[in-house]
């Protein structure tokens, strides 16, 4: 659609559905069935493997109509002194919206082809698409021009983006560099990530960050909302969970990318829209529901149960959609916000639905008194779209100017608002501050600076657990420094004197011999602990900034007195010993690992055991462990065909088209572990290697890499089903 072209009638789904490095669904169709059947009239054809049709009809069926009678938990969304007249019936609601909807289903929308039992699929006798067993690709034959093979795709691949290996290359690059600038964390407000439709090429879909006493929640996150909180200067640990208002692509398409980079992940959401979610990513992903319920924390919400949050109260309502919806209000200090979520707010059809017995009393009620375009509000998002599923833009355009004062338009593009309507759209990437200090004379930015440094210095993990009286103190102590892009923050050879925390940009810390890259910084990220335990202590390496870096430098001095834990002290001085062996080098050249953040890596770290060594020819033994190898090469190999029992080599998630052979040589970085033994403590791996020269490890035994998994869902999902992480593949 960007390039000008029609979306595509034609869709090959490969053999995964979920790329678990991006944490992004690879078989999104969703939004092109329903682009080309409800504005263009058309059917969509998917392409797949006998065993995906029935997984596809099952992800329809959540989406398209939602979850069957039997899954909406009525009595477990609702709660105070609502009775059976508030609880909405989504089908029929759904039907009154849509007339249409009762006679629609997945093959309304999609035909299906599936590969024959020479695996191949023929369109039109013209395009002839084969899946190759051995080379595990999809060929695109031209059946009319000679059978001119003209594509070849791998089944398996990962998204990885190219990256610069020194500090040099960084600094040296064509590309423009942004300045980022230190976020002003408001005391309530909310950061848009995107306010369009799944219809728009060119925008992100609606969702934003809510912040509550400096404390943020993500609203339906849009697919890139981690990199677009590093855009802004806003570390992930300032966000403490996710509200999930249905399960649409274009609202929940982004959130399993939040686990990636996190632990275990709050979801606020009722019952029904949770377990939805559930079914669809379950069925999605191919993991077993149990699993997917280790990845995230799930609040309950119900309807007419206030949920407190760090000083506000949040209401919940299903809001009138086509399937189950929440919308909210947020109530703070005298001050509100409201989220309409997909809906549709015209009272008429409200009313309508209403004399027609559609809808009982209280949910009537409910759908008039907190209409989110009473005005009541101080600040109200309200989407419009495509009626009648969404709210009608005149609807909108009609409002009083007083409540258009204080409306943003999302979930549309900005050409759909009206010129000289007096709508505006809520901006990408601005942050909307409600003044809830302004009869103390503040600025509505919980005192700008200084509450964000006092929450900067609170989300380090060496000041985890500290009392608020000693926070306070490593604020008073702590300065405010700006570094220039390409200016030394830290350099080889000097006396390290104070910890450093990052508040926006980006840095890089280098070896000095060979220049290549050790670390990364972004905003959040803190560089010096090792000082607390070393006197004196004298960098090992140069940090550099990429980007201009506003920096938070709390005194050395300061810090020794306030971090008297000794289990702490103990903690980092493990970690010191661990950076000058070369276990954090041989960590930053592995494909996958090199991506930990900062405090993953420090768990990974301190759970290794000490060094091994291995001559030529010895075998290295990875029964119920991980092995990072620090020096040499080792041979590993894995041949399917001499196990006898097909069990011993399935999938996690369950049947696959076989397991990979592997016969590979991997160097320095590499991290061997047949994780789905490792998870299953009964298994035994058929992964055999031997050291081809004199080899240096580090072991992580079977309790540690468990307790670490669990810790971190996301980097679970990435390892699981995995042998072999080199610096370049993962088999």
């Amino acid at each position: 659609m960007k390039a000008g072209q029609t979306v595509p009638t034609y869709f090959v789904i490969l053999g995964e559905m979920f790329d678990r490095q991006a944490g992004v669904n690879m078989a999104e169709f969703e939004f092109p069935a329903y682009f080309n059947f409800f504005c263009l009239k058309k059917k969509v054809t998917l392409i797949c493997m006998p065993d995906l049709e029935p997984r596809v009809r099952a992800i329809f069926g959540e989406t398209l109509l939602g979850p069957e009678d039997e899954y909406c938990m009525s009595e477990s969304d609702h709660g105070g002194d609502r009775d059976a007249t508030a609880h909405p019936n989504f089908r029929e609601e759904g039907y009154y919206l849509d007339g249409m909807r009762r006679t629609l289903n997945v093959d309304t929308l999609v035909e299906f082809m599936t590969f024959d039992a020479r695996q191949e699929v023929t369109i039109d006798d013209k395009v002839k698409i084969k899946y190759d067993i051995f080379t595990k690709s999809f060929r695109v034959i031209d059946v009319p021009n000679r059978n001119r093979e003209v594509a070849k795709i791998v089944e398996k691949f990962t998204y990885v983006e190219a990256e610069s290996n020194t500090a040099e290359d960084m600094l040296n690059t064509t590309e423009v560099v942004e300045e980022p600038t230190p976020f002003d964390l408001p005391k309530f407000g909310v950061t848009v990530l995107g306010s369009s439709h799944g219809f728009d090429p060119n925008g992100s879909t609606t969702g934003f960050v809510l912040w509550i006493n400096g404390r943020g929640i993500m609203v339906d996150p849009p697919p890139g909302s981690s990199q677009a909180l590093e855009k802004l200067s806003i570390p992930a640990r300032f966000i403490e969970g996710i509200i999930l208002t249905h399960c649409h692509a274009d609202h929940d398409a982004g959130t399993f990318q939040k686990i990636l980079k996190d632990q275990a992940v709050k979801m606020y959401t009722t019952q029904t829209i949770y377990e939805s979610f559930m079914r669809k990513y379950s069925t999605i992903s191919g993991f077993a529901r149990a699993f997917l319920d280790t990845l995230f924390t799930h609040n309950p919400v119900q309807i007419g149960v206030p949920l407190e949050f760090h000083g506000a109260q949040i209401n919940f309502f299903y809001s009138f959609h086509t399937i189950p919806c929440v919308s909210f209000e947020v109530l703070f200090e005298g001050e509100s916000i409201v989220y309409s979520a997909d809906t549709n707010s015209d009272p008429a059809l409200i009313e309508k639905m209403f004399a027609e017995g559609a809808i009982g009393q209280q949910r009537r009620d409910m759908l008039i008194e907190k209409n989110p375009l009473r005005g009541s509000h101080s600040l109200i998002f309200h989407e419009a779209g495509v009626p009648p599923i969404h709210t009608p833009m005149k609807l909108l355009v009609d409002l009083p100017d007083w409540i258009k004062d204080k409306l943003f338009v999302v979930h549309v593009t900005g050409a759909q608002i009206p010129a000289d309507s007096g709508l505006k759209q809520a901006g990408v990437f601005d942050t909307l501050v409600i003044d809830v200090d302004k009869d103390t004379g503040g600025d509505g930015t919980s005192t700008g600076i200084t509450n964000e440094v006092l929450r900067l210095i609170e989300s380090v993990d060496l000041f985890y657990g500290l009392s608020t009286e000693k926070l306070e103190e490593l604020r008073a102590a702590a300065n405010t420094v700006i570094y220039e892009r390409g200016e030394t923050i830290l350099a080889t050879g000097t006396e390290v004197d104070k910890l450093i925390i990052l508040r926006s940009g980006h840095a890089v810390e280098t070896e000095e011999s060979t220049q290549k890259i050790r670390r990364k910084y972004s905003p959040g990220d803190s560089s010096g602990e090792n000082a607390l335990v070393e006197s004196p202590c004298i960098a090992q390496y140069t940090i550099v900034a990429t980007t201009r870096v506003h920096a938070v430098e709390i005194p050395l001095s300061v810090v020794q007195a306030t971090v008297t834990d000794q289990a702490v002290i103990e903690d980092i001085a493990q970690f010191a010993e661990l950076q000058k062996d070369g276990t954090w080098m041989a960590l930053s050249q592995n494909m996958i690992l090199k991506n930990l953040t900062n405090t993953q890596r420090r768990h990974f770290m301190t759970n290794l055991e000490d060094t091994e060594t291995y001559e030529v020819g010895q075998a290295i033994d990875i029964q119920s462990c991980g092995i990072l190898v620090l020096e040499g090469e080792v041979q590993v190999l894995l041949d399917p065909s001499s196990v006898e029992d097909e069990d011993d080599l399935s999938t996690y998630r369950g049947k696959n088209r076989g397991v990979d052979f592997i016969d590979c040589a991997v160097p320095v970085g590499s991290f061997l572990s047949d994780i789905n033994t490792v998870i299953v403590d009964d298994k035994v791996t058929y992964v055999t290697c031997e050291a081809l020269c004199d080899v240096k490890i580090r072991r992580l035994p079977r309790t540690n890499l468990v307790k670490f998994l669990i810790s971190y869902p996301g980097i679970m999902i990435q390892l699981l089903d995995t042998r072999v992480l080199s610096c370049d593949n993962v088999l």
